[in-house]
């Protein structure tokens, strides 16, 4: 279980309801951009970043519509869109983002405000310097069939290329966590703590800072990321560009846990890229980059492919303890060959 963090980039959580996407302290919702589902990241009309499909609430609703004007519906297909950007696990604390537009995104107008800082970091990795012009598209789907029935078939979140001729494209991946599906029918799920959260901020029906959302899912993220990590990389290489992994610190410690992979070994000091690169962000600003190469080289140096491996192999004797403490599903000879 979790609690809504933020709704619309207000937080919810606090003494009194804050601007988080703004930084600054006890600012008041401002009930304008609220009626009109802004989201501050984007600078436009929240699009329900991660849950966007199946959190969305018809504008019909007779719940929800009253607290937003017309033109939402009118600009989202006939949909309110989930406007949870995080969520706060009780138990530690711990803010995770569950909206890709909370942690970075790009916008009509080039880069928000909130994510200026990391764009200078990303722009600086990606071998960008001011004064270059750079054309950025999104969700770009690449399938293309190779030898042997063999496929590349991913989305890229973003793909950055200068204006010059013959610039070698930057993809950029943004990986937040996901939700828990939750219990639908309880309303347990991350659509009904959205209806929650609006309802208790416009009724205060709800103390604010106790809206019950679902769980984060970091295995789920996790097991996605590592399975793109390395052939995302592996294609902007060789198109002489490079693949940036934009992820929340918090991910990148369930990674230090629970991998192989000796993340303070690829520590990039002066912040230099590599083969693999994954720039470490809190909810504010940049914190680290981690780079290195893909495959072991001819010396110790570590390497990518370790996250593919376990952190810890446990004993023979703790799983045989395990065995041993429930009886077996069945027990049977196999039959001889016929």
């Amino acid at each position: 279980m979790a609690l809504v963090e933020e709704l619309y980039g207000h937080r919810l959580t606090g003494d009194s309801q804050d601007t988080a996407a703004q930084g600054s302290p006890a600012a008041q919702v401002d009930p304008v951009l609220f009626r009109q589902a802004r989201c501050p990241f984007m600078n436009a009309i929240c699009d329900g970043g991660g849950n966007r499909d199946m959190a969305r609430i018809s504008a019909s609703d007779e719940s929800l519509g009253p607290y937003f004007e017309r033109s939402v519906g009118s600009s989202t297909s006939g949909y309110i869109p989930c406007g949870v950007c995080s969520v706060r696990l009780p138990r530690d604390g711990i803010v995770w983002a569950i909206c890709p537009r909370r942690l970075f995104c790009f916008t009509r107008d080039g880069v928000g405000e909130q994510h200026a800082e990391l764009a200078k970091r990303i722009f600086s990795v990606a071998g960008y310097r001011p004064g270059d012009e750079i054309s950025v598209w999104s969700e770009v789907s690449l399938r293309e069939s190779g030898e042997n029935e063999r496929s590349f078939n991913y989305r890229l979140d973003y793909v950055l290329r200068s204006v010059k001729r013959a610039s070698q494209p930057v993809i950029i991946e943004i990986m937040t966590c996901s939700t828990s599906g939750g219990n639908k029918s309880q309303g347990k799920d991350i659509q009904g703590a959205f209806r929650r959260a609006v309802i208790s901020t416009h009724s205060h029906s709800i103390r604010s800072g106790s809206i019950e959302a679902p769980g984060v899912n970091v295995r789920q993220v996790w097991a996605r990321m590592a399975s793109q990590m390395i052939a995302k990389s592996e294609a902007a290489n060789s198109w002489g560009g490079c693949t940036i992994w934009v992820v929340q610190d918090t991910l990148v410690d369930y990674i230090r846990k629970n991998t192989a992979l000796p993340l303070d070994q690829l520590r990039s000091k002066d912040w230099t890229p590599g083969e693999v690169n994954m720039l470490v962000s809190d909810l504010a600003r940049p914190v680290a980059l981690y780079s290195g190469p893909i495959r072991p080289g001819g010396d110790s140096r570590a390497c990518w492919m370790e996250l593919l491996g376990a952190p810890h192999i446990p004993t023979l004797s703790s799983l045989t303890k395990k065995l041993e403490e429930v009886p077996p599903l069945v027990t049977f000879r196999i039959p001889p060959s016929p």
